[in-house]
């Protein structure tokens, strides 16, 4: 897949299948669409083209109501690159984009831009200046565009959302929302140093500076990480304030701190993919130091004994 951040690098406009939206999270109603898209292009010998918006439209409209992402940019690029689609239009939502009326964006972006053929879209798909456009819009166009308006996906008779998926992450169901998106819950960025207590006082941990604005419920949870691109390893992670060890000095937003459970992973790792699979328990104030380490002491135990079902189911 070609990643491009402009149309003169889509150029030239050669037949394409192509689908439009913010993708976030790139859950199992996204991947419908995107099947849906490299299933047209293959019958009709088209390239096939999607297209995501940067930043959220709302972000520029109206940020007080933008949501937070599931997703960074380059996570989103990662997922849609698990389809066989062949180009990945990053399109800014600038102001000139934001003021392309239907008409205009049908003729200029989407025909003579992309050189779209067919466009497959979700069935609520809007478009154009103040959303003005829609599927009758694009079924109206006199460009003979095709237009395919695929199902969403229902997860027990609920359809697939990215609001929902950001709900049930706010309330620490990971195990839901990795249903919901086909894959866990994902969180990437640097490993950094704090105040090193974990070692002295409990157990080593890798402390996890995220690029994902969206952090889980605060809690104990069942993991997996994977450091500097290597193989995932099963471990265990507090996401929270560590109310035992309050200290506003050390850092401030929320913690996300995760015991490798087969040993400690190399000194020197960088960066770092977290996953969620299930969520464990509270964070909870113990008082002291040495109540809190037979209750990590028990988060481990309980760790193990999950992977051990998992491997085993």
């Amino acid at each position: 897949m070609r990643v491009v951040r402009s149309l003169a690098e889509v150029r030239p406009a050669s037949p394409s299948v192509v689908t439009i939206g913010n993708f976030d999270g790139v859950h199992r109603g996204h991947r419908a669409i995107l099947d849906a898209v490299c299933g047209r292009a293959a019958q009709v010998r088209a390239r096939s083209v999607a297209v995501t918006l940067d930043p959220h439209p709302l972000r520029s409209i109206a940020p007080e109501r933008a949501p937070v992402a599931i997703s960074t940019l380059e996570q989103k690029a990662r997922l849609i690159g698990r389809s066989p689609i062949d180009i990945l239009l990053v399109q800014t939502f600038d102001e000139a984009f934001r003021q392309l009326k239907p008409g205009a964006f049908i003729r200029s972006f989407l025909i003579d831009g992309l050189g779209a053929r067919c466009v497959c879209v979700g069935q609520n798909f809007r478009f154009g200046h103040r959303h003005a456009g829609n599927l009758d819009t694009l079924r109206a166009s006199s460009d003979g565009l095709e237009v395919v308006a695929v199902p969403g996906v229902l997860h027990h008779d609920v359809p697939i959302s990215s609001s929902l998926v950001r709900i049930l992450l706010a309330d620490g169901k990971v195990d839901t929302a990795a249903e919901m998106l086909g894959r866990a819950y994902e969180m990437e960025g640097r490993i950094v140093a704090w105040a090193g207590r974990g070692r002295r006082v409990t157990v080593p941990t890798l402390n996890l500076d995220s690029s994902n604005p969206l952090v889980p419920l605060h809690g104990v949870y069942f993991t997996r990480i994977s450091l500097e691109g290597g193989p995932f390893r099963d471990a265990v992670t507090n996401v929270g304030v560590r109310p035992t060890f309050s200290d506003e000095e050390d850092h401030p937003a929320p913690s996300i701190e995760t015991h490798v459970l087969d040993g400690a992973p190399r000194a020197g790792a960088r960066r770092a993919r977290l996953r969620f699979l299930d969520r464990l328990r509270d964070e909870i104030d113990f008082g002291d130091p040495d109540r809190l380490r037979r209750q990590i002491d028990e988060d481990i135990d309980a760790a193990a004994r999950f992977f051990r079902r998992r491997r085993a189911g």
